[in-house]
Protein backbone atom coordinates (compact mmCIF):
# COMPACT_ATOMS: atom_id res chain seq x y z
CA UNK A 1 0.00 0.00 0.00
CA UNK A 2 2.82 2.41 0.95
CA UNK A 3 4.71 1.56 -2.25
CA UNK A 4 1.57 2.23 -4.31
CA UNK A 5 1.16 5.63 -2.65
CA UNK A 6 4.76 6.58 -3.52
CA UNK A 7 4.23 5.39 -7.11
CA UNK A 8 1.15 7.60 -7.45
CA UNK A 9 2.99 10.61 -6.04
CA UNK A 10 5.85 10.16 -8.53
CA UNK A 11 3.58 9.58 -11.50
CA UNK A 12 3.88 12.36 -14.11
CA UNK A 13 0.83 14.50 -14.80
CA UNK A 14 -1.04 13.42 -17.91
CA UNK A 15 -1.57 16.53 -20.07
CA UNK A 16 -3.86 16.82 -23.09
CA UNK A 17 -3.67 19.56 -25.71
CA UNK A 18 -6.62 20.60 -27.89
CA UNK A 19 -5.53 23.32 -30.31
CA UNK A 20 -6.20 23.82 -34.03
CA UNK A 21 -3.30 26.20 -34.68
CA UNK A 22 -0.53 23.83 -35.68
CA UNK A 23 2.41 26.05 -34.68
CA UNK A 24 1.00 26.68 -31.21
CA UNK A 25 0.07 23.02 -30.79
CA UNK A 26 3.60 21.94 -31.74
CA UNK A 27 5.03 24.49 -29.31
CA UNK A 28 2.83 23.22 -26.48
CA UNK A 29 3.72 19.62 -27.31
CA UNK A 30 7.42 20.41 -27.05
CA UNK A 31 6.87 22.31 -23.81
CA UNK A 32 5.00 19.45 -22.15
CA UNK A 33 7.26 16.69 -23.51
CA UNK A 34 10.44 18.44 -22.36
CA UNK A 35 9.22 19.24 -18.84
CA UNK A 36 10.01 16.84 -16.04
CA UNK A 37 6.91 15.65 -14.20
CA UNK A 38 4.62 16.14 -17.18
CA UNK A 39 3.56 13.60 -19.79
CA UNK A 40 1.87 14.38 -23.11
CA UNK A 41 -1.21 12.20 -23.43
CA UNK A 42 -3.36 13.35 -26.37
CA UNK A 43 -2.72 16.22 -28.76
CA UNK A 44 -5.69 17.01 -31.00
CA UNK A 45 -6.53 19.64 -33.58
CA UNK A 46 -10.25 19.65 -32.83
CA UNK A 47 -12.63 18.92 -29.97
CA UNK A 48 -14.25 16.13 -31.99
CA UNK A 49 -10.87 14.40 -32.33
CA UNK A 50 -10.20 14.79 -28.61
CA UNK A 51 -13.61 13.41 -27.63
CA UNK A 52 -12.91 10.27 -29.65
CA UNK A 53 -9.94 9.67 -27.37
CA UNK A 54 -12.09 9.77 -24.23
CA UNK A 55 -12.98 6.09 -24.47
CA UNK A 56 -9.54 4.75 -25.41
CA UNK A 57 -7.10 6.88 -23.41
CA UNK A 58 -6.26 7.28 -19.74
CA UNK A 59 -8.03 10.17 -18.05
CA UNK A 60 -5.97 13.37 -18.24
CA UNK A 61 -5.00 15.36 -15.18
CA UNK A 62 -5.06 18.68 -17.03
CA UNK A 63 -6.34 19.71 -20.47
CA UNK A 64 -5.08 22.80 -22.29
CA UNK A 65 -7.87 23.67 -24.72
CA UNK A 66 -8.38 26.41 -27.27
CA UNK A 67 -11.74 28.12 -26.86
CA UNK A 68 -12.25 29.06 -30.53
CA UNK A 69 -11.97 25.66 -32.20
CA UNK A 70 -13.45 24.82 -35.61
CA UNK A 71 -16.62 22.75 -35.35
CA UNK A 72 -17.41 22.10 -31.69
CA UNK A 73 -16.12 25.00 -29.59
CA UNK A 74 -13.90 24.62 -26.58
CA UNK A 75 -16.75 25.54 -24.26
CA UNK A 76 -19.12 22.97 -25.82
CA UNK A 77 -16.40 20.34 -25.61
CA UNK A 78 -15.60 21.27 -22.03
CA UNK A 79 -19.18 20.44 -21.06
CA UNK A 80 -18.93 17.02 -22.75
CA UNK A 81 -15.58 16.22 -21.14
CA UNK A 82 -16.89 17.15 -17.69
CA UNK A 83 -19.76 14.69 -18.11
CA UNK A 84 -17.27 11.81 -18.29
CA UNK A 85 -14.47 13.20 -16.17
CA UNK A 86 -15.95 15.77 -13.75
CA UNK A 87 -12.67 16.10 -11.84
CA UNK A 88 -10.41 16.87 -14.80
CA UNK A 89 -8.81 20.32 -14.71
CA UNK A 90 -9.29 22.32 -17.92
CA UNK A 91 -7.39 25.49 -18.73
CA UNK A 92 -8.82 27.47 -21.63
CA UNK A 93 -6.31 29.12 -23.98
CA UNK A 94 -7.65 31.98 -26.04
CA UNK A 95 -7.03 35.21 -27.90
CA UNK A 96 -10.40 36.48 -26.68
CA UNK A 97 -11.01 38.59 -23.58
CA UNK A 98 -14.70 39.35 -24.11
CA UNK A 99 -17.09 39.01 -21.19
CA UNK A 100 -19.41 36.40 -22.70
CA UNK A 101 -16.70 33.86 -23.47
CA UNK A 102 -15.08 34.33 -20.07
CA UNK A 103 -18.37 33.88 -18.24
CA UNK A 104 -19.48 30.90 -20.34
CA UNK A 105 -16.15 29.13 -19.88
CA UNK A 106 -16.30 29.55 -16.11
CA UNK A 107 -19.93 28.42 -15.97
CA UNK A 108 -19.03 25.33 -18.01
CA UNK A 109 -16.40 24.39 -15.45
CA UNK A 110 -13.10 25.77 -16.73
CA UNK A 111 -10.36 25.63 -14.11
CA UNK A 112 -8.40 28.52 -15.61
CA UNK A 113 -8.45 31.03 -18.45
CA UNK A 114 -5.18 32.14 -20.10
CA UNK A 115 -4.38 34.21 -23.15
CA UNK A 116 -2.45 32.37 -25.85
CA UNK A 117 0.39 34.85 -25.56
CA UNK A 118 1.00 33.67 -22.00
CA UNK A 119 4.73 32.82 -21.61
CA UNK A 120 5.69 29.14 -21.39
CA UNK A 121 6.86 29.32 -17.73
CA UNK A 122 3.47 30.77 -16.72
CA UNK A 123 1.64 27.97 -18.56
CA UNK A 124 3.70 25.38 -16.67
CA UNK A 125 3.05 27.22 -13.41
CA UNK A 126 -0.68 27.27 -14.20
CA UNK A 127 -0.75 23.51 -14.79
CA UNK A 128 0.65 22.85 -11.34
CA UNK A 129 -1.56 25.55 -9.86
CA UNK A 130 -4.82 23.91 -11.01
CA UNK A 131 -3.65 20.53 -9.76
CA UNK A 132 -3.02 22.20 -6.39
CA UNK A 133 -6.54 23.59 -6.34
CA UNK A 134 -5.87 27.01 -7.86
CA UNK A 135 -7.59 28.76 -10.74
CA UNK A 136 -5.05 30.59 -12.92
CA UNK A 137 -6.50 33.54 -14.83
CA UNK A 138 -4.62 36.11 -16.89
CA UNK A 139 -4.68 39.38 -14.93
CA UNK A 140 -6.53 41.35 -17.63
CA UNK A 141 -9.24 38.68 -17.70
CA UNK A 142 -9.40 38.58 -13.89
CA UNK A 143 -10.24 42.28 -13.93
CA UNK A 144 -13.08 41.59 -16.36
CA UNK A 145 -14.34 38.82 -14.09
CA UNK A 146 -14.43 41.18 -11.11
CA UNK A 147 -16.19 43.86 -13.16
CA UNK A 148 -18.83 41.37 -14.32
CA UNK A 149 -19.36 40.27 -10.74
CA UNK A 150 -19.74 43.83 -9.51
CA UNK A 151 -22.46 44.44 -12.10
CA UNK A 152 -24.30 41.15 -11.59
CA UNK A 153 -27.76 41.53 -10.03
CA UNK A 154 -28.30 39.66 -6.81
CA UNK A 155 -30.80 36.85 -7.28
CA UNK A 156 -30.78 35.56 -3.73
CA UNK A 157 -29.79 36.52 -0.21
CA UNK A 158 -26.13 35.76 0.40
CA UNK A 159 -26.00 32.65 2.63
CA UNK A 160 -22.28 33.15 3.28
CA UNK A 161 -20.63 34.84 6.23
CA UNK A 162 -18.42 37.90 5.69
CA UNK A 163 -15.27 35.73 5.92
CA UNK A 164 -16.69 33.10 3.55
CA UNK A 165 -17.61 35.79 1.04
CA UNK A 166 -14.08 37.18 1.31
CA UNK A 167 -12.60 33.74 0.64
CA UNK A 168 -15.00 33.11 -2.25
CA UNK A 169 -13.84 36.35 -3.87
CA UNK A 170 -10.22 35.24 -3.53
CA UNK A 171 -11.10 31.85 -5.06
CA UNK A 172 -12.70 33.68 -7.99
CA UNK A 173 -9.50 35.71 -8.42
CA UNK A 174 -7.55 32.45 -8.75
CA UNK A 175 -5.83 32.26 -5.36
CA UNK A 176 -4.79 28.85 -3.99
CA UNK A 177 -5.61 27.77 -0.45
CA UNK A 178 -2.01 28.53 0.51
CA UNK A 179 -2.04 32.06 -0.90
CA UNK A 180 -5.40 32.74 0.78
CA UNK A 181 -4.01 31.60 4.15
CA UNK A 182 -1.05 33.96 3.77
CA UNK A 183 -3.20 36.85 2.61
CA UNK A 184 -5.73 36.51 5.44
CA UNK A 185 -3.20 35.36 8.10
CA UNK A 186 -5.07 32.13 8.80
CA UNK A 187 -4.00 28.49 8.50
CA UNK A 188 -4.54 26.37 5.38
CA UNK A 189 -6.71 24.10 7.54
CA UNK A 190 -8.95 27.06 8.40
CA UNK A 191 -9.14 28.03 4.72
CA UNK A 192 -10.10 24.45 3.82
CA UNK A 193 -12.83 24.48 6.47
CA UNK A 194 -14.26 27.73 5.13
CA UNK A 195 -14.15 26.41 1.56
CA UNK A 196 -16.02 23.25 2.60
CA UNK A 197 -18.67 25.40 4.26
CA UNK A 198 -18.93 27.57 1.13
CA UNK A 199 -19.45 24.50 -1.05
CA UNK A 200 -22.05 23.13 1.36
CA UNK A 201 -24.03 26.39 1.52
CA UNK A 202 -23.91 26.89 -2.26
CA UNK A 203 -24.70 23.20 -2.86
CA UNK A 204 -21.67 22.70 -5.11
CA UNK A 205 -18.74 20.28 -5.05
CA UNK A 206 -15.86 22.17 -6.66
CA UNK A 207 -14.33 25.58 -7.26
CA UNK A 208 -15.58 26.07 -10.83
CA UNK A 209 -19.23 25.54 -9.94
CA UNK A 210 -18.82 27.75 -6.86
CA UNK A 211 -17.44 30.51 -9.08
CA UNK A 212 -20.29 30.03 -11.56
CA UNK A 213 -22.83 30.34 -8.74
CA UNK A 214 -21.08 33.45 -7.46
CA UNK A 215 -21.62 34.98 -10.90
CA UNK A 216 -25.22 33.86 -11.23
CA UNK A 217 -26.30 35.07 -7.80
CA UNK A 218 -24.03 38.10 -7.41
CA UNK A 219 -22.58 36.79 -4.17
CA UNK A 220 -19.26 38.65 -4.32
Amino acid sequence: MFVDAISTMNKPLNIWIIEDEELLRDSLEQLISSTEGLQLGVSAGSMEEALQSLVVSHAPDVILSDIGLPGMSGIEGLTEIKKQWPDVEIIMLTVYEDDERVLNAIKAGASGYLLKRTPAPKILESIHEVVDGGAPITSSIARKVLRIMSQAPSEALNPLTKRETEILRLLVEGHTHESISKRLFISRFTVGTHVKNIYKKLQVTNRSTAVAKAFQQGLV
